[in-house]
């Protein structure tokens, strides 16, 4: 999965309607997929960062079991429990802590999104939070590769 593919899909989702379809309010299907559209871009963006650290990010590597069983064993709960557990991430550095808080953040909007029926969205904080999940993804991403790893080993990976 793309994570900048799922970013787009997301704003356009959101976005204001063009010239000549109904103009008003966004329905609100769309704005609950374009939540939901965000948080998965964060959530493949870390997947996929956690492969390629662990695994290798060449083309061989990605092609390979290994590769694909580690980016399929991110777990949703656990992320969110292991980003949302302070002591551990305050080792991390701001951009990884900002990526584990927005991380948090948006899976609770996504659940609200696709589990909530009384839940109702605005264009205005969707775009907000597809914006941040595109921008924390881009500094975590740019992130040296021994943190990437160390993080891929907690998100991973229960302690004993």
């Amino acid at each position: 999965m793309n994570w900048e593919q799922l970013i787009a899909i997301a704003r356009l989702l959101a976005s204001p309607p063009e010239r000549g379809e109904t103009r008003g309010r966004p329905q609100q299907v769309r704005l609950r997929r374009a939540i939901s559209s965000g948080y998965y871009a964060m959530f493949h963006a870390l997947a996929a960062s956690n492969a390629d650290s662990l695994i290798g990010s060449s083309p061989a590597s990605i092609r390979s079991p290994e590769w694909e069983r580690t980016y399929r064993a991110l777990e949703h709960r656990f992320a969110r429990d292991r980003f949302s557990t302070a002591a551990a991430m305050a080792s991390f550095p701001e951009r990884v802590r900002d990526f584990g808080s927005t991380f948090v953040v948006l899976q609770g909007q996504r659940h609200d999104a696709d589990y909530n029926p009384g839940v109702t969205f605005q264009r205005w904080e969707v775009l907000q939070a597809i914006e941040r999940a595109e921008g924390v993804i881009s500094d975590f991403l740019n992130t040296d590769l021994r943190t990437r790893r160390a993080l891929a080993t907690h998100v991973l990976f229960r302690s004993r």
